[in-house]
């Protein structure tokens, strides 16, 4: 695999899979769950120049939640997360590691905001419950074409 075939796993995947670290019930583990993929220019043609982009081996990809969520409170205490999109069908698969901040700029939250996610935060783009993450990665790991591909630069796990 190389970098346009990563932006292409990426691009077409249902959705992103958010792994985060917390210190409140999952005591340190961590835990995964699904967000809404803005990366995917054919679920979300009005972000395809906004939502995703690639600046040498380090990709930049924009994410909404509740502001109210478990996952929120976890990246305050911790913003080091992985991200995981997949495309099983085709047996590839992009683990994006890196850090993820919230963005309080309110004019760039509004340049985001989609009519259908009213459904999610009823107060529009001002909604104190919407809340609009930006993801930089350090590190991207790959499988895919009978083989592991990596970019970036490895994390330090420390020793084993």
């Amino acid at each position: 695999m190389n970098l346009k075939d990563v932006v292409k796993v990426i691009q077409s995947a249902e959705c992103a899979q958010i792994a985060t670290f917390g210190k409140d019930e999952t005591e340190g583990f961590p835990e995964i769950r699904a967000l809404l993929n803005l990366a995917n220019p054919e679920k979300y043609p009005k972000l395809r120049d906004k939502a995703f982009s690639v600046d040498g081996e380090t990709l930049t990809i924009y994410f909404t939640t509740n502001t109210s969520s478990r996952k929120i409170k976890q990246i305050r205490e911790n913003n080091n997360v992985c991200l995981y999109f997949v495309l099983p069908e085709n047996f590839k698969g992009v683990s994006a590691i890196g850090t993820i901040e919230e963005v309080t700029d309110q004019s760039i939250k509004e340049n985001f905001w989609q009519t259908g996610w009213l459904m999610y935060y009823h107060k529009g783009a001002a909604d104190p419950d919407y809340t609009l993450m930006k993801f930089t990665s350090k590190y991207i790991h790959c499988w895919g074409n009978l083989g592991i591909h990596n970019f970036g630069q490895p994390v330090n796990y420390g020793s084993n």
